[in-house]
């Protein structure tokens, strides 16, 4: 059986290399996404927003059960007070339940920290509604212009 030998070209790159290149162009581009402590301020802003309406830690912590009710065990206020603490080394808020807290605070800084961190803003409901009716009038806008260009095109006159 006879062996072939396989030459490689100057023009092809060997493949470990391209990979290693690859590979060191995403570590210079990675940005730092440990949000940690950005979180944790964000958490305990939103405490201190809703305590300013009246709602303590146990009011918060009942208003998020109401809307995890599946949950085997219901959350506690040390679990709170556990995932807010400096103190607290392992003791990190499980984002499945951001919106439950965001809710029972009535404050969104938890999703923004999450939503900027990712180069992404957040659009509450009035610029949402704001944005659509902006949309709506180019919309009607267009739809006048052709209504235009139609009727003079059924009339034959240049004016309407």
């Amino acid at each position: 059986m006879a062996k072939t030998k396989q030459n490689i070209t100057s023009n092809q790159l060997d493949i470990f290399q391209r990979l290693a290149d690859e590979t060191a162009i995403e570590a210079a581009n990675a940005t730092d996404l440990d949000i940690g402590p950005e979180l944790q301020g964000a958490l305990n802003t939103g405490i201190r927003e809703a305590k300013k309406r009246g709602l303590s830690r146990e009011r918060i912590v009942e208003r998020m059960n109401l809307c995890l009710p599946d949950l085997e065990k219901p959350l506690t206020l040390r679990q709170l007070n556990a995932w807010t603490a400096n103190s607290k080394e392992f003791s990190e808020f499980p984002a499945r339940w951001l919106p439950a807290f965001c809710w029972a605070c009535g404050c969104t800084l938890t999703i923004q920290v999450l939503a900027q961190a990712t180069d992404h803003d957040l659009v509450d409901m009035r610029e949402k509604i704001a944005l659509e009716l902006g949309q709506t009038l180019v919309q009607k806008a267009g739809l006048e212009r052709k209504t235009r260009q139609l009727t003079q095109q059924l009339t034959g006159n240049d004016h309407v």
